[in-house]
């Protein structure tokens, strides 16, 4: 049985704007080291472990760039040069700042986790609830699978 992340948590950062990832997810991630990105775009930000940066290195042929300046070598290069390692502290705790002047992701007091089957959303709650709204007109309720089918029960 694969294991998934799924659901949501509600969280609340420090007065430092610290967050600790729930348990339930961390379990999922073990030791692993963690990383996080923002797709272009995107409202929240990713967080997955060593397993999908693997994979996605190897779609991508493992360490070769195809064609330094040809587009799709320009949108690795800036897709790579986005992710981060999120460094907890001895509490498992983490910021989204490198240092001062390099923020990833700016992070409010209440947060949202969603488990996303092999990596986790951090969503600010405003923007999330803003996005739940919208998606309440927008939802047909069908998902489609990977082979275009809809997905059944």
């Amino acid at each position: 049985m694969a294991r998934v992340l799924f659901g949501e948590i509600n969280i609340q950062a420090d007065e430092r704007g610290r967050i600790r990832i729930p348990s339930s997810y961390r379990e999922y991630f073990g030791d692993s080291a963690l990383y996080c990105t923002v797709a272009p775009g995107a409202k929240c930000l990713s967080i997955f472990g060593q397993d999908v940066l693997d994979k996605l290195v190897d779609q991508m042929g493992g360490n070769s760039i195809i064609g330094d300046e040809e587009e799709n070598g320009c949108n690795v290069r800036d897709f790579f040069s986005g992710i981060h390692v999120i460094n907890e502290d001895k509490q498992k705790r983490f910021t989204l700042s490198q240092s001062d002047d390099d923020l990833i992701f700016e992070v409010e007091r209440n947060m949202v986790f969603l488990g996303q089957l092999n990596r986790l959303e951090l969503w600010r709650k405003s923007d999330y609830d803003e996005y739940k709204q919208a998606r309440k007109s927008a939802n047909k309720g069908k998902i489609i699978t990977s082979s275009g089918k809809p997905l059944s029960w």
